[in-house]
């Protein structure tokens, strides 16, 4: 019989990298964000080695970047951005949901994998995946589970930008949620069947991309005073499309409105997980 070796501690740099990680996808540092590696360092009560460190790994995720003379900056989003990473996920995670379902695992763990992604990502211990975010979970569950790890290691990378758009969402706006199809996805890994899970899968990503610009296209174009609906085939016009999201969590300097009171952390309230 082999004993199981006690999982090895992780190091301060790997600590660093999760913290500073969950405070930008929780708005706790909003995008625009300026700072500086001594600031933060001392705000989280690390060394200023595993923070730059840290700093370092995450601009290889583009949630920060060098901002010379200042220190650092946290990537903005804009809706462009949001609306090219919906494009993204279609093709990247209708790939591991072909794969799972062609491996044959059905649905066994599934939910536990996916609480377990929550649960990281956000730093939450809760015993559910809170319903704006399942399609998240299950995405990266999936992943997982689809055997190829180059196509997870992408998923990943992609999810946590999409759940910083999903905090926006709800810090901004006032989103309506879809409720992911779960018993058509399980229907089609257990059948072992790649074309359903995928068309599932992107269905999914589709519902949640409307209900993402439905809350946000109308408190960008106000506090822009333009129209909502201006652009070729109905989009919304470029200055919509381009101002950084992170302006609307600060106090309104410019030609814009007010500031729009930012509700972070809200993704994960009963009144977001109810709708």
């Amino acid at each position: 019989m082999t004993s199981s070796s006690p999982a090895r501690p992780k190091s301060r740099t790997a600590v660093a990298r999760e913290v500073i990680r969950r405070r930008i996808l929780r708005l706790e540092m909003p995008p625009g964000t300026v700072f500086s590696e001594g600031d933060l360092a001392a705000a989280l009560d690390l060394g200023k080695t595993p923070v730059r460190e840290a700093l370092n790994l995450l601009t290889h995720e583009s949630l920060v970047a060098v901002a010379p003379h200042s220190g650092y900056l946290v990537m903005p989003v804009t809706l462009r951005d949001v609306r090219e990473l919906l494009e993204l996920r279609v093709t990247v995670e209708t790939l591991p949901a072909r794969l799972a379902a062609a491996r044959g695992e059905g649905t066994a763990g599934l939910d536990a994998a996916a609480l377990a992604w929550w649960q990281a990502a956000s730093g939450e211990r809760t015993d559910a995946v809170p319903r704006p975010v399942q399609g998240l979970a299950y995405g990266a569950a999936l992943a997982e589970r689809a055997g190829n790890a180059r196509a997870a290691e992408v998923e990943g990378y992609v999810l946590r930008h999409q759940l910083r758009h999903l905090y926006l969402a709800t810090a901004l706006g006032d989103p309506h949620w879809p409720t992911p199809d779960r018993s058509a996805l399980s229907a089609a890994l257990a059948a072992g069947d790649p074309d359903g899970a995928a068309a599932v899968v992107e269905d999914g990503i589709r519902s949640l991309g409307a209900a993402l610009f439905a809350a946000l296209v109308p408190v960008v174009a106000a506090y822009l005073n333009r129209p909502a609906d201006g652009g070729p085939g109905g989009l919304p016009p470029d200055a919509v499309l381009d101002l950084d999201l992170g302006t609307l969590l600060r106090d309104g300097d410019g030609d814009g409105a007010d500031a729009v009171v930012v509700r972070p952390g809200r993704v994960i309230t009963a009144q977001a997980t109810a709708r």
